[in-house]
Order: structure tokens, then sequence, then C-alpha cells
């Protein structure tokens, strides 16, 4: 009876009202049919939610890159689209969601489970270079042997997979993706050598000038945010690509954002808080010391 009771629910659209209501109950031992059922039905809703995220990510990537978000009168932004429909969601968010959704999709196709949001993000980088079916395969295999063994795939674990896929290596053995990695000892500081004649280092606490570029406005036909980078010529352009600013180039991009979303991982927090963390050790006197050792090897 419970077989044909699973049937019918496979054969219908999930709806919210097939999740069973939330209860006290005295009951022990093993579940029976119905309780079966229901269980199912509270799975599916959690599978039914990880589907959804996916959607909304396609959904995103559609309404950005066709400019649908541009409005009947043509000038919408994308932020004012965001702000209008998307409950206010920053940019940002928006394109990590474009950028995760594809990987969401094939994990949820090989492995047949939602993956934690903290399990995407470690791997995301991996699918852009490797490609989303092959990742999300791996992925699978180390969930399979988790439950297989009884091993908890940790973050971490999902982290050391990452790093093994991003550099275009299989890992041998699975099991060894659960051995927690080791932290090469931190370099002891040198000395500052001595500038060379005719350049002066700064006084501690001397404010340090520079040129800053700026966020500006994305133009109507921009299909991503102009971050800046060097131009065909070497020339730095800035946000919106006025000349003049010195910014990171495309590689220096990608490198940075593999290596936070890494340390993020291994440290359990958000890319986001690991890139403030990064930002605000950037921006404190430490790197202006730690520029000014290095400046004359």
């Amino acid at each position: 009876m419970s077989g044909d009771l699973g049937k019918r629910d496979r054969a219908r659209a999930f709806v919210p009202e097939l999740i069973p209501e939330p209860q006290d109950l005295e009951r022990t031992g093993p579940l029976d049919a119905k309780e079966q059922q229901q269980l199912d039905r509270v799975h599916a809703a959690r599978d039914h939610h990880q589907a959804a995220k996916w959607m909304r990510g396609k959904a995103l990537e559609a309404a950005f890159r066709r400019r649908l978000y541009r409005g009947e009168d043509g000038q919408r932004t994308r932020q004012q689209y965001l702000d209008d429909e998307w409950d206010g969601i920053s940019e940002s968010a928006a394109y990590r969601e474009i950028g995760e959704w594809q990987l969401v999709k094939a994990i949820s196709d090989t492995w047949e489970r939602p993956a934690p949001d903290s399990h995407v993000r470690a791997l995301v980088d991996a699918a852009d270079k490797q490609g989303h079916e092959p990742v999300a395969h791996w992925y699978a295999e180390l969930r399979r042997h988790g439950r297989q063994t009884g091993r908890r795939v940790t973050a971490d674990v999902v982290a050391n997979l990452a790093g093994f896929l991003r550099s275009g290596t299989e890992p041998e053995q699975i099991e060894a993706l659960f051995v927690p990695r080791q932290l090469s000892p931190a370099k002891p500081r040198k000395p500052a050598p001595a500038a060379p004649a005719g350049h002066s280092k700064p006084a501690a606490g001397t404010p340090v000038t520079g040129t800053v570029v700026t966020g500006g406005q994305a133009g109507p036909d921009d299909s991503f945010p102009n971050l800046g980078t060097n131009g065909a010529d070497g020339t730095a352009t800035g946000a919106a690509g006025q000349p003049g600013g010195w910014a990171l180039s495309d590689e220096h991009i990608a490198r940075l954002s593999a290596w936070i979303a890494d340390g993020a991982s291994a440290a359990r927090i958000s890319p986001e808080h690991a890139a403030d963390l990064l930002v605000q050790a950037l921006t404190d006197d430490t790197l202006q010391h730690w520029i000014a050792d290095r400046a004359w090897t």
C-alpha cells in the first residue's frame, strides 16, 4: 500500500499541502507505512527547495543576460530591478546565485539530494575550470563514500576535493580527502633591506597615497559589471572604463577569488565574510609595512 502512495506522490507536482502538519506525537519503534510516506514528503519539500534555488539562479541569469530588467521605459538598472522584484538583494548576491546554479543543478541530478551552500561554494571555482558534471560526479562519489563508511562530509572535506579538482587532478583515494590539510609553517619576518639610493621609505604612520578606482554605474549595454581591468594596450581602466586608475587584472581576480573561497570553506565562514576580513587586513598599517619590506628585494 505504501508503494502505491509513493507512486501517487511522485506523479503529481509538489505542493506545500503535502507537508505533514507539525505536531508532537509520542511514537516509538519502526516507522509504519503512513509515517514513511510522511517522511518521504518531508524530504520532497527539502529537495523542492533545492530545485527552486537553482531555478532562481537560472531565472536571474536570464533576466540579466537578456536585459529583461530594463523595464518599460528601458532605463531601469539591474540594481533597481533587484530592488523592485527580488526583495532588494545586491548585485553581488545575484551574481553569486548566477554563478552557482548550474553546479547546484548538476549535483541535484547526480547525487539526487541537495548539497549544503558551503559545499557548493567550495566547489564552484573547480566547476568553472573542469565542468559542472565532472565536479558533481566526484561530489556524489564523496557523499556515497561518506555514507558507506559512516564518515561525515564536512566543508573541510569538500574543500580538499575542490583543491584536487581545481588543479585538474582526480583524487586517487577518496578516503584521503577526510584527512585534515596540513598548513605550511609561517615564515619568519625578515628585516627590511635598505632602500636603494634615491628612494626613502616612509616613516611609520605616514599616510600612503595612491589612485583609488571607484565603482561607477554600469552602462545599459553592460551584461555584467566592469570591476576594472587592464585594457588591451596595458592601460588601466576604472570601473566605468575610464583610464587612469590601476586595477587588478582578470588573472589576479580569479586567483584571489579561488583563494578566498578556499580559505572561507576551511574556516567555515562565508566567502563574503572572508573577503571583508581580507580587505580589513589589506587596508590597515600591516600591509603597508609588508609591501615596503619587500619592495626593494
